[in-house]
């Protein structure tokens, strides 16, 4: 353990072959092997023309080469010390020869040179170590998707009881067009009895240590299985994610060490979901980690199921961002008004972003959080634009209702309502005293009343002169009824269109004025006062209604007392004529207040 942690820090992080393993019938194995002669230059007799190295392993290296019979190219992998024990490179070749899956390199021959050298060929893959693609910075659903094709393969080979060993992206093929294959399977070991593999209960030390799993470092054979080779997937997302390999398994093989119970680090921002999935598949414990490739491998799938979620996260985090500046910048009113349609604009993508990452991912907790974020500092932004309304619509929508800002709603809310209460006092107040409303309708009452009486005044005092009937004060009575009649119809036109305190003054006014002439006319009659005498009386008596309600109601009251009291004085000047003299005033008084009121509906004041 020591050795392999010193070779770690001076960088050595190559294969270690696992060593010689005796396989049953070796002699006769090899003889039975066919001879073909290898060539390093063209040659008619040549069944393969050797090229340029194209790698260097532990105990083999890969060369390029063309078979000339089929001509094409090929991979051929001889041993790297021609007098090393042939055993690794013979398995290697037979188990990978079993393999057949479109994310192993096919073999095609296993044969020995003129000279004896054993080699194998294989389809030659154009292209590059997955280990170069993670240095040039590919994407990482590329990098995913690669991984998802290893673990096919991983799983492939489980289900025909083999274990890789040393699963990591420099034994990744990368091809042109898009070809992935896992090679070098010169330390697989089988999980069942075999006649070419070595159990894996029984295995000799071997494997890359910067990923190995612990039971490979503390070399507990009896240890290794399937989660051995997830951890080593496991190492290699960790590469795919930190850039460089884990060196952990060496630290977790030694119960003591201070981080032998650590999870992953990394030094660079890594989602949330991959983060987990690498902890499970590189934890300590073979019974913690994914008990199956597939288990991995669908780990796997389902974030990259959820990539283009992510990628709207993104967005929404971004907005959600841009909103909280808003928020902090929008802390008084003044600022409101010009940040507020932006706000809401932000607002609205970073709600449609949210909700659609929720629709894609419904289990992702981050975007519910970032969804109830946006919320309540909207609900803030309506609460500083002093519209509760909007801010209880909007916590209406969140699931956990802060206590702080459902106090500050409510709050908000009880304001409101404070307001609104004082404007409806004050807009009821204001009615109240209006006087023009239904003018109108007043308008014209006022001119056709004053016309009713001037011309039935009129014909009284005609139809008197010419002797048709007495004129007495029970007779005055009885026409001058008329007055009460109008008032009662007055308030009930009122009634039936807009009426307010003011306008019930007035009615009440008019109410009392008839009464009270009424009430005269009948004193009048009781005393025997004479008729003509009684008339100055009843129209000084208007007159001082008149002016009264002028004073207290409306100054256009002035317009009907004037006339009437010059009335009066002219009735009891000319008592002869006192009905129409009082007719006359009551007209004009009448048609006047009419056309005042039209003045006053068209001059609006000042």
């Amino acid at each position: 353990m020591k050795d392999l942690l010193d070779s770690l820090r001076q960088g050595q992080t190559t294969t270690s072959p696992s060593g010689p393993h005796p396989m049953p019938g070796d002699e006769e194995r090899g003889a039975s092997l066919p001879v073909v002669r290898v060539e390093n230059e063209p040659s008619p007799s040549a069944d393969f023309e050797l090229g340029e190295t194209i790698g260097v392993g532990g105990m083999g290296q890969v060369m390029s080469a063309r078979q000339t019979a089929l001509d094409r190219p090929v991979a051929a992998k001889f041993l790297r010390d021609p007098h090393g024990d042939p055993t690794p490179l013979l398995r290697e070749a037979i188990v990978t020869g079993r393999l057949e899956h479109p994310n192993i390199v096919p073999v095609h021959l296993l044969a020995t040179t003129a000279t004896g050298a054993p080699f194998f060929a294989m389809k030659r893959v154009e292209g590059t170590p997955w280990s170069e693609a993670i240095e040039a910075g590919r994407t990482l659903v590329e990098h995913l998707e690669v991984l998802s094709r290893v673990c096919d393969a991983v799983a492939f080979a489980h289900d025909r009881g083999v274990l890789h060993r040393d699963i990591k992206p420099s034994n990744v093929l990368l091809g042109r067009f898009g070809e992935v294959y896992l090679v070098d399977w010169g330390l697989a070991v089988s999980l069942v009895e075999d006649q070419v593999l070595p159990l894996a209960s029984s295995a000799t030390f071997g494997g890359t240590p910067a990923y190995m799993a612990p039971e490979m470092a503390a070399d507990e054979p009896s240890k290794l299985g399937v989660t051995t080779d997830v951890y080593l997937l496991g190492a290699s997302l960790y590469e795919i994610l930190e850039g460089k390999p884990p060196l952990l398994g060496l630290q977790q093989a030694e119960p003591s060490h201070p981080r032998a119970n650590d999870p992953p680090l990394y030094s660079r921002p890594v989602p949330s979901e991959l983060a987990s999935i690498c902890q499970r598949a590189m934890a300590r414990l073979p019974q913690a980690r994914f008990q199956t490739v597939f288990d991995f491998k669908e780990a796997i799938t389902r974030f990259l199921q959820h990539r283009e979620a992510l990628e709207l996260f993104d967005q929404a985090r971004q907005r959600l961002a841009q909103l909280e500046r808003a928020a902090v910048i929008e802390t008084s009113p003044a600022t409101v008004s010009l940040l507020g349609l932006e706000a809401h604009s932000i607002f609205t993508e970073c709600r449609f972003a949210f909700e659609q990452v929720r629709r894609l991912w419904p289990e992702f907790e981050g975007a519910r959080d970032g969804l109830q974020r946006a919320l309540a500092l909207m609900a803030r932004h309506e609460l500083v634009r002093d519209d509760p309304r909007a801010a209880r619509i909007l916590l209406s929508q969140m699931n956990d209702k802060p206590a702080e800002l459902l106090a500050a709603v409510e709050g908000a809310e009880a304001r409101q309502r404070q307001r609104n209460a004082r404007l409806s006092e004050l807009e009821r107040d204001a009615r109240d005293r209006e006087i023009d409303l239904a003018l109108t309708g007043k308008r014209r009452f006022s001119i056709a009343f004053g016309l009713f009486v001037g011309l039935g005044s009129l014909a009284a005092q005609l139809a008197a002169n010419a002797g048709l009937f007495v004129p007495t004060t029970a007779l005055a009575a009885v026409v001058f009824g008329a007055p009460l009649l109008s008032s009662e119809l007055y308030s009930l036109m009122m009634s039936r269109s807009v009426q307010n305190r003011a306008q019930r003054q007035i009615a009440m006014g008019l109410r009392v004025s008839a009464w009270s002439s009424i009430s005269l006319w009948l004193f009048a009659w009781w005393l025997e006062i004479p008729v003509r005498s009684a008339m100055t009386i009843y129209l000084v008596l208007t007159a001082a209604n008149w002016s009264i309600s002028s004073a207290v109601f409306n100054r256009q009251g002035v317009f009907v007392a004037i006339p009437i009291a010059v009335a009066a004085v002219g009735s009891a000047l000319a008592p002869s004529w006192a009905f129409a003299i009082a007719g006359l005033g009551s007209a004009v008084g009448f048609c006047s207040l009419g056309w005042a009121m039209q003045e006053r509906r068209v001059t609006p004041p000042s």
